[in-house]
């Protein structure tokens, strides 16, 4: 199952059924770190997935002639992936049928967060605490040998890298666990985050 992140319905999940919500799993790391193939491995094996909302938006920007983008107006565009990935979140929050009650993210609304601290700007920090993740984020380390550049990827290795290291920081910084993904085959890869999983 695929979650396509338009038009998102908002609502909120009774108290009795707050055992059965799923778990939402992040993955996040280095700009062409594996995630997107991790992540279509996953959801060729039945699991729900939710793809990277920034690169939806930077294709969409990119197809309307818009400048929203992260390299011309970072502000309106880390402001238009907060609210998309928040509704991308509540509606994967109340979800039935997901796979072992499981969602995996790639990315979320907390680099948005991230990026607007860095600015010393604080109106969507109380995001952090709200709506929390599985505890653990899996990353994907830098992996010079399979990154590339493309359309909606513009920045450099050594840009991602970069990125990278400040988010996280940032991650741990909002409480959360990091478990770095093995630079190994995705079989090997969904075989270590499962592990992890099944561990509760």
């Amino acid at each position: 199952m695929f979650l396509i992140l338009k038009d998102f319905m908002f609502y909120r999940i009774p108290k009795n059924k707050m055992k059965q919500m799923n778990r939402l799993v992040l993955i996040s790391g280095c700009s062409s770190g594996g995630k997107s193939t991790l992540l279509s491995e996953l959801k060729s094996r039945e699991y729900t997935t939710v793809s990277e909302v920034g690169r939806e938006i930077v294709k969409e920007q990119l197809a309307a002639g818009s400048d929203v983008t992260p390299w011309q107006k970072p502000i309106e565009f880390c402001e238009l992936l907060i609210e998309r990935s928040i509704a991308a979140y509540k509606l994967a929050q109340g979800m039935t049928g997901a796979k072992g009650q499981v969602i995996f993210f790639d990315r979320s609304f907390l680099e948005g967060v991230g990026y607007f601290q860095s600015l010393n700007i604080h109106r969507y920090d109380h995001f952090i605490d709200e709506l929390r993740y599985y505890p653990t984020i899996f990353i994907a380390p830098p992996w010079k040998e399979i990154f590339c550049q493309d359309e909606e990827r513009k920045h450099t290795f050594e840009d991602a890298v970069a990125d990278y290291e400040r988010d996280l920081k940032f991650y741990s910084d909002c409480g959360y666990s990091i478990a770095e993904l093995p630079k190994a085959s995705v079989e090997e890869r969904i075989e270590f985050m499962l592990s992890i999983l099944c561990k509760g």
